[in-house]
């Protein structure tokens, strides 16, 4: 696999991207975390929260406990008996007022995607650089202009219409781009819910777009491809 640090920091620049590329790896019952790092004792708000830490630098190495957000644990198969936690999700996010009724809510986070009940014990979010292996899922957290071009790197080669599938304005961080990339094995993009902003704490006009880890070399090759192209768009912004 090439050198993570060169793809990170071509990324990075090229994009002119606030927060780094994050990778993300799961381990299962038998699986385990790789050597030289400990378990992250920190409690967080959320997954999401903890993919913007890592954006800003941070190798964490979490286990649920530690994760805060039981809806973002259950989405990625930490929880052994989740149905309490969706039911209880399902009446805050009616509670609040982001649904009409109980039902609309029930609707949005019984059918988003989830990785199988009780499959993972802990994850590793962290810089690309901090990986040997090639990290299950790649996140960016990045502006409008930014998910333009990582979705244009990403249908370089292939073209056409590509399919964006959204959870309904609820677990953006945990299934939109890290459950579905990993399921689907394709990239998605999420614009958050009001959950994952605040607990996040992101610019309003970010977004978070992950993709297979696989994906990473040839998304690093097209953006360094189309360097023509983002150089006309900062040309013309300088006039």
């Amino acid at each position: 696999m090439s050198d993570f640090k060169t793809i990170s920091d071509n990324l990075v620049e090229g994009l002119e991207l606030k927060y780094a590329p994050v990778g993300v790896t799961l381990f299962g019952e038998n699986e385990a975390p790789p050597a030289g790092i400990s378990f992250t004792e920190e409690n967080f708000k959320s997954y999401c929260q903890a993919i913007v830490l890592a954006g800003q630098g941070r190798a964490l190495l979490l286990r649920r406990e530690n994760m805060g957000c039981k809806l973002g644990t259950s989405v990625l198969g930490m929880e052994t008996e989740m149905e309490a936690f969706l039911d209880d999700g399902v009446l805050e996010k009616f509670g609040v007022g982001l649904f009409a009724t109980e039902e609309a809510s029930a609707e949005t986070l019984l059918k988003s995607v989830y990785l199988p009940q009780g499959q993972t014990r802990s994850v590793l979010i962290a810089p690309l650089p901090f990986f040997q292996e090639t990290p299950q899922v790649v996140v960016f957290t990045a502006d409008s202009e930014q998910t333009m071009w990582l979705l244009y790197a990403l249908n370089y080669e292939k073209g056409g219409r590509q399919d964006l599938p959204q959870s309904g304005g609820a677990l953006g961080g945990c299934a939109d781009i890290t459950a579905y990339p990993l399921l689907e094995g394709q990239a998605n993009i999420t614009f958050l819910g009001l959950g994952c902003r605040i607990k996040s704490a992101v610019a309003p006009a970010d977004l978070m777009l992950g993709l297979p880890g696989g994906q990473l070399a040839a998304l690093h090759q097209h953006i360094l491809a189309m360097e023509k192209p983002m150089q006309m768009l900062k040309k013309a912004r300088a006039k």
